[in-house]
């Protein structure tokens, strides 16, 4: 079992754990990519695909 961010829009909408062998369907123009061990992400990062890499959404000062 491994953990995967669903990404829709470059963006991570949600996070599983999943075993990548079951077949599974993303929702409707989403993608499924598996979170590398080490890797900090959580929903509302953005992903880049070219380069297979998260990265937090920007801090929000009030």
């Amino acid at each position: 079992m491994a953990i995967y961010a669903v990404i829709e829009n470059s963006v991570v909408t949600n996070t599983i754990v999943w075993d990548g062998v079951t077949t599974t369907v993303p929702p409707a123009g989403c993608t499924v990519v598996i979170i590398p061990d080490g890797a900090i992400t959580g929903i509302g990062y953005s992903y880049d695909a070219t380069s297979k890499v998260f990265t937090a959404p920007p801090e929000i000062i009030n």
